[in-house]
């Protein structure tokens, strides 16, 4: 009995060469790296675009904050509204019993000082005038360079200081962005010898307030009151001590108007004293500033 053994399968003709297997996979692995080594590039360079894109984003939002919340305000000149009223709240004969309110408020985005801020009431005593239009424009042309008003069918006769006062006196007065205050006095007005009482504000403002010392009072010819600055022995302002009078001649009180964004304004209010004119007068609301 013989026995037979299968032969070996034959090698197959599709069998691959070692060599070329290890040379394609070669190639593969340097493709795979060539492609990984752009793309870790471009990764780096887009996050490198990205950190420089916030970064310059948020220079960018720290700017514009402290631009608009620290530089913008602490620049901007100090500001004020002080609104006067001057109306009758009683009558007896001829004298009438005025009330002179006065409404402050901050509404910049700061604090404000008010060192100085008073008042003056004059009674107005009026006549009637008959002009033609050469007599008037020859006044007109008289008083051009006077401070006073004209007027073709009145004149005053009597300007007359009736009452004076402090609405605020003290360095250390301020208001802080959105307060408000109300102050008021009551005088006696005869209305007998006059047609009109006229309340005049005057106050003086700033941002900054360390160098005044105090504030000196004294009353001019007219009998208005007139506050001067004293500034701190260390300020450059002092002048030896002696008060400085809010002048713009005065040097130095102008320079530190200019360091402080300082300031001085004024607003009046009239009340007629004819029986059958209106009781109230106020003053007509000051304009945003421009």
């Amino acid at each position: 009995m013989s026995t037979q053994f299968a032969p070996p399968p034959p090698q197959s003709s599709q069998q691959q060469d070692p060599a070329a297997t290890a040379t394609a996979s070669s190639r593969a692995v340097d493709r795979l790296g060539w492609f990984t080594a752009a793309d870790a590039r471009a990764r780096v360079l887009r996050d490198v675009l990205q950190a420089v894109a916030l970064l310059i984003a948020a220079a960018w939002g720290l700017y514009t904050f402290v631009y608009k919340e620290v530089i913008v305000p602490r620049n901007r000149p100090a500001a004020l509204v002080v609104t006067p009223s001057l109306e009758a709240i009683g009558r007896h004969g001829d004298t009438i019993l005025a009330l002179a309110t006065f409404q402050m408020a901050n509404h910049s985005d700061s604090k404000v000082y008010a060192p100085a801020i008073w008042y003056s009431v004059r009674g107005l005593k009026l006549a009637g005038v008959e002009q033609d239009d050469s007599a008037y424009l020859h006044q007109l042309r008289k008083g051009a360079q006077e401070t006073f008003p004209t007027a073709r069918f009145s004149q005053f006769t009597g300007v007359d200081l009736i009452g004076a006062g402090k609405v605020s006196g003290e360095v250390e007065t301020w208001f802080e962005p959105g307060a408000e205050q109300r102050v008021e006095q009551i005088l006696l007005i005869p209305a007998d010898r006059y047609d009109a009482a006229q309340l005049q504000v005057q106050y003086l403002i700033a941002k900054d307030v360390h160098e005044v010392k105090e504030i000196r009072w004294r009353t001019v010819e007219q009998g208005d009151l007139e506050p001067r600055l004293v500034f701190t022995a260390e300020s450059p302002y002092a002048g030896g001590g002696s008060p400085a009078a809010l002048s713009d001649t005065v040097p130095r009180y102008v320079s530190w108007l200019r360091a402080n964004q300082a300031g001085m304004s004024y607003v009046t209010a009239t009340l007629s004293l004819w029986r059958n004119a209106s009781a109230s007068a106020p003053a007509p609301k000051p304009e945003p500033a421009g």
